[in-house]
């Protein structure tokens, strides 16, 4: 669990705090109307009352708790690693639960088989490898059970810096080493995977893809277990 951690806090800057503020003030925008749609479309169908529901790095319980509202029958679980995220954990209803978990090393938590939806987003990313974690869900999940990945995908390198550094600001002005060997180290931690690798990784696990829909930069996949 520590290595983890250390992981994290690196890819978020080494800075906690900042990461906690800026995703938890962005959550509201990445969980507007438009989301809340495809999530009834997409992953609503096969939750029936008393199913487990997940969200994978859950910060500080927003979705968690946000998923306990709208599905009090079920019971939701966040699993969440960084203590900087864990220590401004949300007063969640009681029918849900955010707890420490290392997803490198997942465990069953007492919920194989009784899952219906996973969310994962901006998470597999994160992870040196994601394998065990994959196949961790897959014994979660209930047959017909789906799961939610949203990530970043792979990108050219002159558009990951054009993103970065707007007006070619990397060209034209002066830049610190440690700021640019930085946004470098992030460039191959956001562009590990093209889309079709990780088709490839849930395919293999015994997934089946229902969808596949590119978010500019990201890319919003949905898996089903077979029934």
């Amino acid at each position: 669990m520590e290595k983890t951690q250390q992981q994290i806090l690196r890819h978020h800057g080494g800075d906690g705090d900042f990461a906690r503020q800026m995703i938890t003030q962005s959550y509201e925008r990445r969980h507007d109307v438009d989301f809340w749609a495809f999530w009834n479309q997409q992953l609503a169908e096969p939750i029936v009352r008393g199913d487990v529901l997940m969200d994978l790095g859950a910060g500080i319980g927003q979705f968690v708790n946000d998923l306990a509202l709208r599905y009090p029958e079920n019971r939701v679980l966040g699993i969440e690693a960084a203590e900087y995220m864990l220590v401004a954990a949300l007063d969640l209803p009681k029918n849900a639960h955010l707890l420490r978990g290392d997803l490198l090393a997942p465990q069953d938590w007492g919920v194989n088989g009784q899952v219906a939806a996973v969310m994962a987003n901006m998470l597999l990313h994160e992870l040196p490898q994601p394998v065990c974690l994959i196949k961790a869900v897959y014994q979660w999940l209930k047959p017909g059970g789906r799961w939610c990945i949203i990530d970043l995908v792979r990108q050219p390198l002159q558009s990951y810096l054009d993103h970065k550094f707007p007006a070619n600001k990397l060209w034209q002005e002066t830049m610190q080493n440690d700021e640019v060997a930085t946004v470098f180290e992030h460039f191959l931690e956001h562009n590990r995977y093209h889309t079709e690798d990780l088709i490839y990784l849930l395919q293999s696990a015994g997934f089946v893809v229902l969808s596949q829909e590119p978010m500019g930069r990201m890319v919003r996949l949905v898996a089903e277990k077979p029934q």
